[in-house]
């Protein structure tokens, strides 16, 4: 029997209602609600939604934090046919929001570790953890999570990367 990879699809499409919803902006929050679409697409840079998520918290105001908050907590997609693990943004820079600071993404429930990662996502979310001259892979590593590949804002990866394995 063919043995099938589980797919999932259309995560990326997890906070663009919720950004896009901004109102008074002038269009501004619709447009940044569907470019993080393309931020958590499997070839993105694991920056890009960070950068991105720093430009809708730009736009005043707790509603878009809170969207610009759930962008930096989104699971990012990766290709199970190429790599079995996720692609984690190690720029200590990025969020550069002090109100998005701390937050852990989301996971893929396939990847091991997973579960406890998500949990802490979640609790991050609420209580941010310390994140003072961290990345958010520096953020996960905190928490004994090392299942994932490190990419730079310039696009070079290490890590995991390497070998492709968990």
């Amino acid at each position: 029997l063919p043995l099938l990879a589980a797919a999932r699809f259309g995560q990326e499409n997890a906070v663009q209602s919720i950004i896009a919803s901004i109102g008074g902006n002038d269009g501004k929050a619709a447009t940044l609600g569907g470019q993080s679409i393309s931020t958590l697409l499997a070839g993105s840079n694991a920056c890009d939604k960070l950068s991105l998520a720093d430009q809708v918290a730009a736009l005043g105001g707790s509603t878009a934090l809170d969207a610009a908050k759930k962008l930096v907590q989104a699971e990012k997609n990766f290709n199970p046919f190429a790599t079995s693990i996720p692609t984690i943004c190690s720029d200590a820079t990025l969020p550069a929001t002090a109100g998005l600071r701390g937050i852990i993404p989301l996971i893929d429930p396939a990847v091991d570790g997973a579960a406890a990662v998500n949990a802490a996502s979640a609790a991050s979310l609420k209580t941010p953890l310390d994140a003072t001259g961290k990345s958010v892979a520096d953020l996960l590593t905190g928490i004994g999570f090392t299942n994932f590949t490190s990419q730079a804002a310039s696009g070079s990866t290490s890590g995991n990367a390497a070998s492709g394995k968990a």
